[in-house]
């Protein structure tokens, strides 16, 4: 193997680590950041979600709401 081959290798190894590490750390970062708003969002009133059987929450659609005070349930 020459000089050129293993530079080519190893910078190709290099950078599919870095974008790799990059790709998880940007998702685990939006989930935690997305999370947050809905959570702070729910806190203050703003939105209203309710829990999945899988244990994910899933916001309710307004015209859900404006039934369910209309009927006053």
């Amino acid at each position: 193997m020459d000089v050129y081959t293993h530079t080519i290798i190893a910078t190709s190894a290099i950078a599919v680590a870095y974008s790799l590490g990059r790709y998880v750390q940007n998702n685990t970062l939006h989930e935690k950041v997305v999370g947050w708003v809905l959570e702070k969002l729910e806190k203050d009133g703003f939105i209203q979600t309710k829990t999945d059987e899988d244990g994910d929450k899933e916001l309710i659609k307004i015209s859900e709401i404006i039934a369910k005070h209309i009927n006053g349930t």
